[in-house]
């Protein structure tokens, strides 16, 4: 099954490359540039993403920012933290439910393999 992904990342050129690599790959993609656009994008009509996937640090609100807000209104959908930054990879996810971590360079085998896992139909409850 092909994921929807909300992307979202500060850099115009990560989001290029993210979005042509997941499209390449079957996914649908909505792009943000900052936690705002990733909170506004929710709390709009039509389909929800499968899963998230969110740079640490961007301007305005950050990804897990923006996280934990989404977090605290109910939405659990899956989220991934994208960061160039070895020590975000390691931040405590302070009960967001985080999904894992990506590192910048960005390993898009590894990265695929991880949406299938995430957005994968679970057994029914």
């Amino acid at each position: 099954m092909m994921a929807r992904v909300l992307v979202a990342d500060d850099s115009e050129t990560i989001l290029l490359l993210l979005r042509t690599r997941l499209e390449m790959a079957g996914h649908e993609v909505q792009t943000a540039t900052d936690g705002q656009g990733v909170l506004d994008a929710l709390k709009g009509a039509g389909p929800k993403p499968d899963l998230l996937l969110l740079d640490a640090m961007m301007p305005r609100i950050s990804g897990i920012d923006a996280l934990r807000e989404l977090r605290a209104a109910g939405v659990d959908v899956p989220a991934l933290i994208v960061s160039a930054h070895e020590e975000a990879n390691g931040a405590s996810d302070e009960g967001l439910a985080i999904s894992g971590y990506v590192s910048k360079p960005i390993d898009f085998e590894a990265l695929f393999d991880r949406i299938a896992e995430l957005t994968a139909p679970g057994p029914a409850a």
